[in-house]
């Protein structure tokens, strides 16, 4: 695969940025190096910043070889999308290790506990053993372990399991077009309403403050109904938001939590992002080895209403009970 940036020079400014203890120039070469898919010297940058801003509690894990009794992984240390990236991560440790026990948010624990039962998941504030037999351990550090190029996070991934429905049957469009954050370029209500009018069967809205997101102004706009997730919180119940993504059969949306779960999910999912890069996405390729079923697709010099347009050919092309092939197209 083609590379597009200069890997040692990432490297060398992570190190230089390290002696000098600068999270900040750290955190902006990682970020890099993982964009454009140099996975292993990203996983070691992020985990020497992990131990710069708060050195472990207990004797450090050494890797796979490290025989010991209990391990543990310490609570995210980045943001929601990288801990459903990377926690699938936790089956390979849970086989290295007597047992393996994850810290993380209180609302992520019976999502996580029925996908990996032979883990244990629990809050941050929780108790701990503090013992000798006792290792601790970072994502990150499980990732520079266990997937430290594409092939191997690719071959590794393990999909989420949602709540168990009474008759689930997946059907119709999810989508998600709302951002709180100023910065991010989206398409426009109006593009959303243009591409949705035409969609056969139900659209459901995937989106979190529907009305702050302008869900009724989508309805009239499109004149066509969207089904509304008003029930669901998603900042709470993140339980219950994988249940209702995994209601519907493929995914549309912009980058958040959406595009995540779906893609932790394995849910046909295809993200559209402006022309930008954005931290949690690999630079110019359509695709991340995190989430088989995933397609990225960026607006480059298309208006947004051709990005959307593309974006539904693609996903409508994605068979749901197939996972797409791991070499991805520029």
């Amino acid at each position: 695969m083609m590379r597009f940036s200069n890997l040692s020079w990432h490297v060398e400014k992570a190190r230089q940025a390290e002696a000098e203890s600068d999270l900040i120039s750290m955190t902006e070469a990682a970020n890099k190096m993982e964009r454009c898919c140099y996975y292993k010297q990203a996983w070691k940058t992020f985990q020497a910043i992990a131990m710069l801003e708060k050195p472990s509690p207990g004797r450090p894990w050494r890797g796979p070889c490290d025989r010991v009794r209990t391990l543990v992984v310490e609570g995210r240390k980045r943001d929601l999308g990288d801990e459903l990236r990377l926690v699938h991560l936790v089956a390979k440790a849970a086989a290295d290790v007597s047992e393996l026990i994850v810290q993380t948010e209180e609302r992520l624990i019976p999502l996580f506990q029925r996908s990996f039962p032979y883990v244990r998941f629990i809050s941050t504030n929780d108790a701990l053993p503090q013992d000798n037999d006792t290792a601790w351990t970072t994502y990150e550090q499980l990732a520079l372990f266990y997937a430290h190029n594409e092939e191997l996070i690719f071959n590794s991934f393990l999909p989420l399991i949602p709540p168990p429905a009474s008759a689930i049957n997946p059907r119709g469009l999810g989508i998600s077009w709302y951002s709180k954050a100023i910065y991010k370029c989206l398409p426009s209500l109006e593009d959303w309403a243009e591409l949705i009018r035409d969609v056969r069967g139900r659209v459901q809205s995937l989106q979190y403050q529907e009305g702050r997101a302008g869900l009724k102004e989508l309805v009239q706009k499109s004149g066509r109904p969207v089904k509304a997730a008003r029930r669901i919180d998603q900042f709470k119940d993140l339980d219950g938001y994988a249940l209702q993504i995994a209601s519907v059969q493929r995914v549309l949306t912009i980058s958040n939590t959406t595009a995540h779960m779906a893609g932790a999910l394995g849910i046909p999912c295809v993200v559209v992002l402006d022309s930008e890069s954005v931290t949690t996405w690999p630079d110019h390729v359509d695709r991340s080895p995190f989430y088989p079923n995933t397609l990225l697709v960026r607006r480059r010099n298309m208006d947004w209403a051709s990005t959307l347009r593309k974006a539904l050919e693609l996903l409508l092309q994605i068979e749901p009970s197939r996972r797409l092939s791991m070499t991805p197209s520029s």
